[in-house]
């Protein structure tokens, strides 16, 4: 603008001297004339100021219209100005929007299907620039048959305006599979026509769901062989079907279920799909621990091989010739006890994922259990088959000996004291050993979940009953489990330091409630002075529970029952080795501790004989008639299978001690006496476990 204005000057100036020079030039030609005027000087010189008039106001008016020109020039640059301000400041915005956005943008050419334009979002979701992706191949974003869905998606838009698509895969720049949820909108970019795309990353979504479909599946499956093993009679027919239906759920070529027989040393295979008859004539029966599925019987743990052509654990020729590749194996676990192996098979190389092996196993636990109560109501048969051929031979003896009447009624009341005891063995083992413990508490449990609104008040009794009577038998078994843990030596023991008063308390806050119900009164003597005792305090606890129990059960109401508890020294003990020794010849092989706390349960309750002081510790001994057994911790005279003072010694001897009974009249009921050595244990003694 500043040369413009320079130029209009000049021009202005240039115009102003020749002006002048009209004005000087006749002004000193008349002055060099004025002596002799003339009329034609005159008049070129009025002339001359007339057309110097004229020229001063056309440069005057010529002046203020270029003033006026560069003035509205200035105007129209700094409007211009502002505009390209305000252009720049709406790009920014658009593209800051753009790129803020939550979802990825694309722009799409509606005639190739290019992509045009992508904001930041959809750079930082499939890896690719902007830059890239207007270069970049519809076919390497698109993997496989996507590309058509696309295209599809993209002639839905132009046809009808908008179309979207749920479930589009993006090959990204590094690899990955994108699951995109994309809507489309036929729009425009400027002057151009684009199509408007907004993807949103629904790829775990997508996952959650397979997953979902997954469990579902995995569950209906498991409900399905639950009912069908639960309902079936014929234990070879249930195999089978239940083999059939996990062939089809894992998608495996075949597969065979073993059952553990002969105390388990040998394997039969009593179901099986696929198996050719050269395979079966070599797998048919085998040991426990050859092959694959032995290991799996003999560890009690699931087994997998990609390839069994290369896998030195399979001892079968047949198996290699027949062309097993893949193989998962898992146990038929009941009770902590393997009562048979499942295994499937591929012939193609592949093994099954954690997911379908948990599947598997969670199976397996439904089949063992059927399986033992199929050996169990075998087993039940075959006594009822025996009592049978028992009562015939018995018929035929009593024809053979009537001539001897007196001989015969003797022999036939002997008979009958010996069924009234089989009888009454049978009666409570199918008291205490009844339906399979796993169905009633699964069955209760899925019920009290799935039906918890629906169940009327008397239903839900009934439900709860069952679960108690399940939680019984849950406590019976874990009694068992602990037993032979003690007598393998395979229990865990804490050494550390017990509160013993507290102990006391803790002991006495659970029992005396009992006692009062009972109308039993009870005394929870104090600890004389501060004792050291080393061991694990929760199992200690458990073990004077089941000892004061003990005696709630065997002390009529208005009786009494006094927990006391004495230091004793080593000396002490000694006095009574030889009588002592006969319940612990253990406990005196070792030299005894300088003192030891000896806790004793004294009731005034119906005694025991001399005779089965040594008894009453093995394991299912019950003293009394057992046709007036009953289960119960309070009742008195109630009984269990035995276990609980079996538990009460082994425990005690775990922690190093002894335990004894006394019942000598004229002292009424008895008197146990649990023996533990004080002081930190030494470095040598280690827990059992």
């Amino acid at each position: 603008m500043a040369s413009i204005w320079q130029q209009q000057r000049f021009r202005h100036l240039l115009s102003s001297a020749v002006v002048c020079l009209l004005l000087i030039v006749p002004a000193a030609v008349a002055f060099l004339h004025w002596d002799r005027p003339s009329g034609p000087l005159w008049m070129a010189l009025g002339a001359t100021l007339l057309l110097a008039l004229f020229f001063g106001i056309q440069s005057r008016r010529l002046l203020l219209r270029n003033r006026a020109l560069a003035l509205a020039r200035t105007q129209s640059a700094s409007m211009n100005a502002c505009l390209n301000e305000d252009l720049g400041l709406a790009k920014l915005r658009y593209t800051d929007l753009l790129d803020n956005a939550g979802d990825a943008f694309f722009f799409i050419d509606p005639g190739t299907g290019a992509l045009q334009q992508i904001n930041r979002r959809a750079e930082e979701l499939i890896g690719y620039t902007a830059k890239e992706i207007g270069r970049l191949d519809l076919s390497a974003l698109f993997p496989g048959r996507q590309r058509r869905r696309y295209l599809h998606l993209l002639n839905k838009v132009i046809r009808d305006g908008y179309s979207e698509e749920a479930n589009l895969l993006f090959r990204c720049k590094d690899g990955r599979i994108l699951n995109g949820e994309v809507h489309a909108r036929l729009g425009t970019l400027g002057p151009d026509q684009v199509i408007h795309g907004v993807v949103r990353d629904v790829t775990d979504i997508r996952r959650i769901e397979q997953e979902l479909r997954s469990k579902n599946r995995d569950l209906t499956l498991v409900n399905e062989i639950a009912h069908h093993v639960a309902g079936s009679r014929d234990l070879a027919d249930m195999l089978g079907d239940v083999l059939s239906r996990l062939v089809r759920a894992c998608g495996a070529d075949g597969g065979g279920i073993y059952v553990v027989r002969h105390k388990g040393s040998t394997l039969h295979l009593v179901a099986h799909l696929g198996v050719t008859p050269e395979v079966l004539a070599e797998i048919g029966q085998m040991q426990t621990g050859t092959g694959l599925a032995g290991r799996i019987a003999a560890l009690g743990k699931p087994k997998a091989a990609w390839n069994v052509q290369s896998d030195q654990r399979l001892f079968s020729a047949a198996v290699r010739r027949a062309g097993w590749r893949g193989f998962q194996g898992i146990p038929l676990v009941s009770n902590e006890k393997t009562t048979g192996v499942l295994f499937l098979f591929n012939l193609n190389n592949r093994i099954l994922s954690r997911e379908e092996v948990d599947v598997l196993l969670a199976v397996g636990k439904q089949i063992g259990n059927a399986i033992e109560s199929a050996e169990l109501f075998d087993a039940l048969q075959w006594q009822n088959r025996l009592t049978q051929v028992s009562n015939r031979e018995l018929e035929q003896s009593r024809s053979k000996l009537r001539q001897n009447l007196a001989r015969m009624e003797e022999a036939n009341r002997a008979l009958e004291r010996i069924d009234q005891m089989k009888t009454s063995f049978l009666a409570m083992a199918s008291h205490e050993l009844r339906t399979p413990l796993t169905y009633v508490l699964a069955g209760t449990q899925l019920l009290s979940e799935l039906l918890p609104e629906r169940l009327s008040a008397e239903e839900a009794r009934v439900l709860d009953s069952i679960r108690q009577g399940g939680l019984r038998l849950e406590r019976i078994i874990r009694d068992l489990i602990e037993v032979a843990r003690i007598e393998s030596q395979n229990v865990y023991l804490a050494r550390e330091a017990v509160d013993v008063p507290a102990l006391m308390t803790t002991i006495g806050r659970q029992f005396l409630p009992l006692c009062e119900e009972r109308g039993i009164s009870c005394t929870i003597a104090e600890v004389p002075g501060a004792v050291e005792l080393y061991g694990d305090q929760q199992h200690l606890e458990k073990t004077f529970i089941r000892l004061l129990e003990n005696a709630l059960k065997f002390t009529p109401s208005g009786g009494r029952i006094d927990l006391l508890a004495e230091v004793r020294s080593a000396a002490d003990i000694q006095q009574g080795r030889e009588r002592l020794r006969l319940f612990s010849p253990t406990f005196f092989a070792a030299p005894l501790p300088e003192s030891l706390l000896q806790v004793t349960v004294r009731d005034s309750g119906i005694g025991i004989a001399p005779e089965d002081h040594m008894r009453i510790f093995d394991k299912f001994y019950e003293i009394g008639d057992i046709a007036g057994h009953f289960t119960s911790q309070t009742r008195f005279g109630g009984k269990g299978v035995g276990l609980g003072l079996t538990l009460v010694k082994g425990m005690v001897e775990a922690h190093g001690g002894m335990v004894w009974v006394e019942s000598d009249a004229p002292m009424p009921g008895s008197a146990f006496h649990v023996l533990l050595p004080l002081g930190e244990p030494a470095a040598a003694d280690a827990p059992h476990g």
